[in-house]
């Protein structure tokens, strides 16, 4: 009797770990999306929330927007700055780490 017990005991708590663990795996496909990133327009600072620089104190640009080189101000579409008058820049992203720049 105690081993038909034990045996009932170690399936149900089995089947409570794959449960779990199918769970974590959801979990982690859904969160696995692209991240949009923002950088700094002077020192290529990057965060994947908006805001300013630490360092610079500037705006951080989503990285695929346009910023103007001059004024710092962004846009969504290409073009000249309305501020002023130089045209607008892609904001690239990030190198990946360990790549010499030039």
């Amino acid at each position: 009797m105690k081993t038909l017990f034990a045996a009932i005991l170690f399936c149900s708590l089995s089947l409570g770990a794959f449960a779990q663990q199918a769970t974590t795996t959801t979990t982690n496909a859904s969160s696995s999306k692209i991240m949009t990133t923002y950088r700094c327009p002077i020192c290529g600072y990057t965060n994947i929330k908006t805001g300013e620089c630490p360092k610079d104190k500037t705006a951080l640009v989503k990285v695929g927007d346009y910023y103007c080189p001059e004024c710092y101000m962004t846009s969504s579409k290409a073009g000249k700055c309305t501020m002023c008058g130089v045209d607008m820049k892609k904001m690239a992203p990030a190198p990946p780490s360990g790549t010499i720049t030039k």
